[in-house]
């Protein structure tokens, strides 16, 4: 909550100072990323993506803000780069709203795992948005293949119509797969149905792209980064409701820490197989940008990791590879960030499926796991790189 307070002072300064340039606020934004500590964990070449999708993340959303009245599912892909620990088993879209404002969604439902609407009290990456809200159109009975209409805000209407929260300000798509190779993407689209709508909302501060850039770097860089560097390191706490304050989905549990490795170490980490919709895992670097996920294994799903006979799903952190199927490459960075997510829950998860964490040497991992757990060869583990070009980012 000090956090969210935080952020909200910033953007209330923000409104009353003059519009800073881009160029400036790129500078400044540099300037910022140099002196921070963890560019020398991170290296030059991951702090520069990391300010890059800090600034194109906000450069989208400040478009996006210019017209209101004409909004648009716009995709947040990348391969790195984009803060907040981009899931590589999603497609993330996002469309700006205004709380007064009136829209048809269309879309025509994949086979994905899950599809979830968010309405958040924030424009992406500028904020971290509360959650006000979740549709989920799989709870509506919408089906794979099905098309469907959503009507959001203004007075009731027939059908699947809902009532937009008060601060609502934009509405962020999450279309989550569990097996890339087999599932498909959703098609979809949002208009403004409500005439005369204004193309910005003068509530909200920031008059210029360099305001939108300062605030995400004061969201992230002063805000929610140095709340997560107080995380366990090589220690998982319990899983939870993943925290809707910050902008996390709502009813998902999951475990986030920090992750510290020498060569020659290896960190084990043992989980139950649920009966979750979706179960996957997933490495970040320092900043809490995934690293490029097509190239190497940062993360896996419970669908495309090996699963032992015991029912357990044994993933290892190392930073060379152990021979193990289910290897999290954390792509030469000895320290990081562990995310496990569990979505579509039958019942909260039990205490002993919550996952363990055990660090050991790299040459004594064979100890510590079943005798059936699966390995690879070098030309199996370029078969799993090679499959990774399907990830959901390439899906039309």
């Amino acid at each position: 909550m000090k956090t969210l307070i935080a952020i909200l002072a910033c953007w209330t300064a923000l409104a009353a100072a003059q519009p800073v340039s881009l160029g400036a606020a790129v500078q400044t934004l540099e300037a910022q990323l140099a002196a921070n500590p963890i560019a020398a964990s991170a290296g030059e070449a991951a702090t520069a993506r990391y300010g890059t999708g800090l600034v194109a993340g906000a450069l989208a959303a400040y478009e996006q803000s210019r017209h209101l009245d004409k909004p648009h599912i716009g995709r947040s892909d990348g391969i790195d780069g984009r803060a907040g620990l981009y899931n590589p088993d999603n497609i993330y879209a996002s469309a700006l709203l205004a709380e007064n404002g009136q829209y048809r969604i269309r879309g025509r439902r994949g086979s994905h795992a899950m599809l979830t609407f968010q309405i958040l009290d924030s424009y992406p990456i500028v904020g971290l948005g509360r959650n006000l809200a979740v549709v989920d159109p799989d709870a509506l009975g919408i089906r794979p293949g099905e098309t469907f209409e959503i009507l959001l805000g203004g007075p009731p209407r027939p059908g699947r119509w809902f009532p937009l929260p008060a601060g609502a300000r934009a509405l962020l798509v999450r279309q989550t797969f569990e097996d890339w190779t087999r599932e498909t993407p959703s098609a979809l689209s949002i208009e403004r149905i409500d005439a005369g709508a204004a193309p910005i909302d003068a509530t909200v501060p920031g008059a210029s792209a360099g305001d939108y850039v300062l605030a995400a770097a004061r969201t992230w860089n002063d805000g929610y980064l140095p709340m997560i560097r107080k995380l366990p390191v090589n220690q998982l706490p319990p899983p939870r409701a993943s925290d809707s304050g910050s902008g996390g989905l709502g009813g998902q549990q999951s475990v986030m820490a920090r992750y510290r490795i020498e060569p020659g170490q290896a960190l084990l980490i043992t989980v139950k197989k649920s009966a979750a919709r979706y179960q996957g895992v997933q490495l970040g670097d320092p900043w809490f940008v995934t690293p490029n996920y097509v190239d190497h294994q940062v993360s896996l799903t419970r669908a495309q990791a090996a699963v032992d006979r015991d029912g357990r799903l044994r993933f290892v952190i190392s930073l060379t590879d152990p021979g193990i199927a289910n290897w999290l490459d954390p792509a030469g960075f000895a320290e990081g960030y562990l995310f496990m997510r569990w979505q579509g829950l039958p019942r909260p998860l039990a205490a002993d499926e919550a996952p363990t964490a055990q660090l050991v040497d790299l040459a004594e991992l064979a100890a510590h796991l079943p005798p059936e757990t699966r390995r690879v060869t070098p030309a199996q583990r370029a078969g799993q790189i090679a499959q990774r070009r399907r990830a959901p980012i390439h899906q039309p």
